[in-house]
């Protein structure tokens, strides 16, 4: 490629130089993507904030866009994987390198879920049943709850609690991405009419107020 000196006492000028090529190979640099260890909060998608660590780079040559997920979006120990769609920056279109990568533990940590009983009052009705609607906070994403129900902690009248007590949690995990939290609130149970309605009833004199009239009862 240029560059040699013949030492001949006269510059090089004795000689008439021809150079001959050579086969040769030049392998590929062993080039590694290892993904960085996280942990999040569910938040219903597999996006990681760690950064890609990157070893074997040669000489100015890059490698860009390099990120990284989770396996999956669900809350449990999980593992972190490199994802594709980075470059290579060699000027070779990444052809100098053999690209291995390395994944690393990780965690999601359930979200927070309140469901809250909202107040409701009614008159007696033998039942616990309440028509409140249950107040939902802390879903992501495309995630929903369905059968959501709240109901009294007495069928009796007087003061009292409402609770929830049923729901589904629809987040493709069987609920598992989620912490629930229940929060009650106060309500009432009025007392119900019940009406006792003597009937109209005739007799002769027997020396008593005896009636054989059955008594009506509404509610």
């Amino acid at each position: 490629d240029g560059g040699y000196t013949v030492n001949d006492g006269n510059g090089g000028g004795n000689y008439t130089v021809t150079t001959q090529t050579a086969s040769g190979v030049i392998d590929k640099a062993a080039l590694t993507l290892a993904a960085a260890t996280d942990s999040k909060t569910y938040d219903a998608t597999t996006a990681s904030t760690g950064a890609v660590g990157v070893t074997g780079l040669q000489g100015s040559d890059t490698v860009t866009g390099a990120t990284q997920s989770f396996d999956s979006r669900n809350a449990g120990v999980r593992t972190l994987l490199v994802n594709g769609g980075y470059t290579v920056n060699d000027g070779n279109g990444g052809g100098n390198y053999t690209v291995t990568t390395q994944t690393a533990s990780g965690a999601i940590d359930k979200a927070a879920l309140t469901l809250s009983a909202s107040s409701d009052s009614k008159t007696y009705d033998a039942t616990t049943a309440s028509t409140g609607a249950v107040g939902v906070s802390g879903l992501l994403g495309s995630d929903t709850v369905t059968g959501v129900a709240q109901a009294f902690d007495s069928k009796n009248a007087g003061a009292r609690t409402l609770s929830v007590d049923a729901y589904t949690i629809n987040d493709g995990n069987g609920g598992g991405n989620y912490a629930v939290t229940t929060q009650t609130a106060s309500g009432a149970i009025a007392k119900a009419p019940l009406i006792l309605t003597a009937a109209t009833d005739s007799k002769t004199y027997d020396a008593t107020t005896t009636s054989t009239g059955t008594v009506g009862v509404t509610g």
